[in-house]
């Protein structure tokens, strides 16, 4: 049997609003060789009620198929699988719990991430798979809830955004009874267009040599012009014309009897014709090639590629301090202290050395980002900035983190909020949040050698801060907002003593 370090096996799971998508695959060279895929029609943007909760009946349909895939996922080792969440589980209010029986069947967290993180991915999928060019591309990805608008130059993409306009959406909303007239049809492409308004200008401005699209929509409609002899497969205007005048004859799309679109992608497929002539008017697209990849291999190359995901997320950090004017040096400060005290405490705390620890510096790195707006309750809006920001590399996951880290970092401790973490979380969290807070306090004079006389012990879930009388009669205030702590500390489950 292999082992983890022999097995070059990954695989990428794509909870998507219309089908769930896995792909297994292995590094080949510079690309990956898809060695097995499985698709499901979930329609999970269908199953979404009027509270934007999941049915009943659609998390079955879920997780009987993620219960197909976690069988298939029996050889790929753990730290090789990554699975996400897109637009419907960014909108549904009961996502945490689909999402934690869908966790325990593949056995890895499913991040949720933003529209511009999707928008990256999928990017990231298509330059690495089709060959390098000088100029500018355009990738557009037609989803069930949402689309993907990208323009980049080789690997990097430049220009980004997510917007809510998708096929099973669409469908749901202008074709709900199968039946398709020019009407109807105009309405949904002038929605599409009015959503694509605010960013047409930006996009054609910055121009493209060549435009690919890569979602289950395009690729469903170049087999269809191919099928019907309108074109090669090249996606015009003038062939989706064509497709549409076919399709006002016959009234309802089932009635052309295609052999090239599954019966579960022709319920959807209206829709999203009606988004992608919106897109190509919007644009002023020419001609639309196709690509085979998509979110799901972007997400395999991001794996093969971590240097190049940690230097996304590094760059996000990065553009953050730039952007607000974080004072450098206090966060560094605060950032090794906080290291200083994860490596006492990691062990008996059960605290991961990667990403808890990563977790805790980003949070020191940034937990005066609110600054840059008002000193007046500078944790809130730090928190805002982070919880309502697209940060390129991070899930919604762990951007909900870092939001909770700078809001609580300072002042009270709200207990309530603890209640909708997990058991588990509320542990996690709170340890990271009380290293955090008491490395921030520690340095609130803005000094380094602020803490350096300092020792710290820990036993269990008690933690002491150690000075000398001396110390402590220079530093009163330090030790007032100490002994202030450990009663807020104590709300959480931690307890700081403060010795000399």
């Amino acid at each position: 049997m292999k082992t983890d370090e022999t097995n070059k096996t990954f695989a990428a799971i794509d909870l998507g609003s219309n089908s769930f998508h896995m792909v297994v695959a292995q590094e080949d060279g510079n690309t990956i060789r898809i060695i097995d895929s499985l698709r499901h029609p979930v329609r999970l943007g269908e199953g979404l009620d009027k509270q934007k909760n999941i049915t009943d009946e659609t998390q079955e349909r879920g997780l009987q198929t993620l219960s197909q895939f976690a069988q298939r996922l029996r050889d790929v080792p753990k730290k090789r699988i990554r699975a996400v969440g897109t637009n419907t589980l960014r909108r549904a209010k009961n996502r945490k719990q689909f999402l934690a029986k869908a966790e325990q069947l593949i056995g890895r967290p499913i991040e949720v991430i933003s529209g511009r993180e999707e928008a990256r991915l999928i990017y990231s999928a298509v330059s690495h798979a089709l060959p390098e060019t000088s100029g500018k591309r355009l990738v557009i990805d037609i989803g069930g809830g949402s689309t993907e608008l990208v323009i980049g130059k080789k690997l990097k993409p430049c220009l980004m955004e997510s917007i809510n306009i998708g096929c099973v959406s669409f469908s749901k909303r202008y074709f709900n009874d199968g039946k398709i007239t020019k009407d109807q049809f105009k309405k949904a492409v002038l929605a599409a267009q009015s959503e694509l308004e605010p960013v047409q200008r930006e996009y054609r401005k910055k121009g493209w040599v060549e435009a690919i699209g890569c979602s289950g929509t395009i690729k469903a409609v170049s087999r269809l012009l191919l099928e019907l002899g309108i074109s090669d497969g090249v996606i015009t205007l003038d062939g989706i014309n064509k497709l549409l005048d076919k399709l006002y004859k016959a009234g309802d799309i089932t009635k052309l009897e295609l052999k090239q679109v599954s019966k579960d992608r022709t319920q959807v497929l209206v829709g999203g014709i009606a988004v992608l002539k919106a897109i190509m008017k919007s644009l002023d697209i020419d001609a639309l090639q196709t690509s085979q990849v998509a979110l799901r291999e972007g997400l395999i190359f991001d794996m093969i590629g971590q240097v190049e995901h940690h230097n996304t997320q590094l760059q996000t950090i990065e553009s953050l301090i730039n952007r607000y004017s974080i004072d450098l040096e206090q966060a560094k400060r605060v950032e090794l202290t906080a290291k200083r005290l994860f490596d006492l405490v990691s062990e008996s705390w059960a605290l991961d050395t990667d990403t808890d620890l990563q977790q805790l510096k980003w949070g020191a790195q940034l937990h005066e980002v609110g600054l840059g707006i008002s000193h007046t309750q500078f944790h809130k809006h730090g928190a805002y900035i982070l919880e309502k920001s697209d940060l390129l590399g991070f899930s919604i996951a762990e951007q909900t983190v870092l939001a909770f880290l700078v809001r609580y970092h300072r002042r009270k401790l709200d207990v309530d909020a603890f209640s909708n973490l997990s058991k588990t979380e509320q542990d996690r969290i709170g340890r990271l949040l009380s290293l955090l807070r008491l490395s921030a306090l520690l340095h609130r004079g803005r000094h380094d050698s602020d803490a350096d006389k300092l020792k710290f012990k820990v036993k269990d879930n008690q933690l002491s801060v150690i000075a000398d009388q001396k110390w402590m009669d220079e530093h009163p205030l330090t030790e007032a907002n100490l002994i202030s702590e450990a009663a807020r500390l104590d709300e959480i489950g931690v307890t700081l003593k403060v010795k000399t």
